[in-house]
């Protein structure tokens, strides 16, 4: 090897140790620098909430006491809108009962003014007992005029009557016979489709009528 070819490598050997020693220096220079600066301070810690302190065994009962008796105020009220709206329900609807009287009050023939003026003395100066027993006397009063009218009282076809006992609806309805039988008539009002069947004694002939029609 010759001289030159030594030298050259020997230069070149020592470029790449200092280059070493370079890097070398530069990694201590940083590090050096990072270790310099100010550390981030750390989180502090947040204390953890104090415990509940443990209840005593009549604090445990007292506390138990409350909550039932909140318990009976809650289901307490409850109950009472629950009442509260029931009975608002009631006011507003009629009992079952009351709801057949009225239908029937509806199936009266309304009364005449003489009949209204005896119904309301009646009704306002008699008790329920004598109401009872005045009613009682009125139907058989009636029962006996309907069987003598049925013993004397002849019925023809064609004859005008006026209803004056039977079905409450028809009780004082004008109307002619359509077909006449021993002790039962039919009668045709205005405003029925089909003619009353009915007692020859639930009828009264309009006098009036028949001697016209016999004249």
């Amino acid at each position: 090897m010759s001289t030159e070819n030594s030298t050259s490598a020997n230069d070149q050997s020592v470029s790449e140790i200092d280059l070493a020693i370079q890097k070398a220096q530069a990694r201590r220079a940083a590090k050096s620098d990072k270790s310099a600066e100010p550390k981030a301070p750390k989180a502090e810690k947040v204390p953890n909430e104090p415990k509940r302190p443990r209840l005593t065994d009549d604090e445990k009962k007292a506390k138990d006491a409350q909550r039932a008796e909140e318990r009976v105020v809650r289901s307490s009220a409850r109950a009472a809108i629950r009442a509260e709206k029931l009975a608002a329900k009631s006011a507003n609807k009629s009992p079952a009962h009351m709801k057949k009287v009225a239908r029937a009050a509806e199936r009266l023939a309304p009364l005449e003014q003489a009949e209204l003026l005896l119904f309301n003395e009646a009704t306002s100066n008699l008790t329920a007992a004598q109401l009872a027993n005045l009613a009682a006397h009125i139907s058989h009063f009636n029962r006996v005029k309907a069987t003598e009218r049925a013993l004397t009282q002849t019925v023809t076809v064609g004859n005008e009557v006026t209803v004056i006992s039977g079905d409450s609806r028809y009780i004082g309805k004008v109307g002619t016979v359509t077909k006449a039988q021993r002790i039962r008539c039919y009668v045709q009002v205005e405003g029925q489709a089909k003619p009353l069947y009915l007692f020859t004694s639930d009828v009264s002939v309009n006098a009036a009528a028949a001697e016209a029609a016999n004249v």
